[in-house]
């Protein structure tokens, strides 16, 4: 059996960013995806958020996309490309309701 909560309430909750990868190799090529989610308050996706959101990068990498861009039903991503040089690498996702990843 199966049990999934659904919101009766028409409310974003939830704002989610995640990284598959917590480390590149700066070589100018390694790369890694970062997923956004917004959610409800029982962590099931909201399919007509379209919100923009915008990311904020500092150190030696580069986002590649849209910078802003808005959700896709609920959801969406960006690539974050590492430069050749070595250095730690912050990126912030921004949701204007939702606050700060």
């Amino acid at each position: 059996m199966i049990t999934k909560n659904l919101s009766g309430n028409d409310v974003d909750s939830k704002f989610l960013l995640v990284s598959d990868d917590t480390e590149l190799i700066a070589d100018g090529a390694d790369r890694t995806r970062l997923v956004l989610h917004v959610t409800d308050e029982f962590a099931a996706v909201r399919p007509f958020a379209n919100d923009a959101i915008k990311f904020e990068l500092e150190g030696p990498g580069q986002i590649i996309g849209d910078n802003p861009f808005s959700l896709i039903g609920g959801t969406g991503a960006v690539w974050i490309r590492a430069k050749p040089q070595p250095g730690r690498v912050r990126i912030t996702a921004i949701h204007a309701r939702l606050g700060i990843q």
